[in-house]
């Protein structure tokens, strides 16, 4: 969207199109994308100068709420980091009552973007993350 949106992606164990999407976004439209983060991620240490300077920022409803209102777009991943990391390919997203990022959407009235067809296409959940690798890049190679 051209004014304030939300994007909600798949994190996955690298979230690499989630990194290639973001630079294109600037590439092309010379847009950031500010990206939520579990407050967690800016306790470790030397990483909050970097993720602050990066786009990247808590994910507090009220912060997301005035990004949003200040015309930037915010991307979210449900489970983040946690299902990434600690899942398999039986795993079922656990939503429990994690349903901000919905709310701010509607308090903030914008655009809403899943990026389902990214999921379907490039993500799967690897049992082993060197064969989801081989597995992608052997796609890509046959259908090139």
């Amino acid at each position: 969207p051209e004014g304030p949106g939300i994007l909600v992606y798949y994190h996955g164990a690298i979230p690499i199109d989630y990194l290639y999407f973001l630079s294109r976004l600037f590439l092309w439209k010379k847009r950031l994308c500010l990206s939520v983060a579990d407050h967690f991620v800016f306790r470790l240490p030397g990483l909050k100068l970097l993720l602050e300077v990066t786009g990247v920022m808590p994910g507090t409803r009220e912060e997301c709420l005035i990004a949003l209102k200040n015309g930037h777009l915010v991307s979210v991943s449900p489970g983040g980091v946690r299902e990434a990391l600690f899942s398999d390919e039986s795993y079922q997203l656990m939503w429990g009552n994690r349903k901000g990022f919905a709310q701010v959407a509607l308090d903030a009235k914008v655009t809403k973007t899943a990026v389902q067809a990214l999921i379907s296409k490039h993500q799967t959940i690897p049992g082993s993350i060197w064969k989801a690798l081989l597995e992608r890049f052997d796609k890509r190679r046959k259908s090139d």
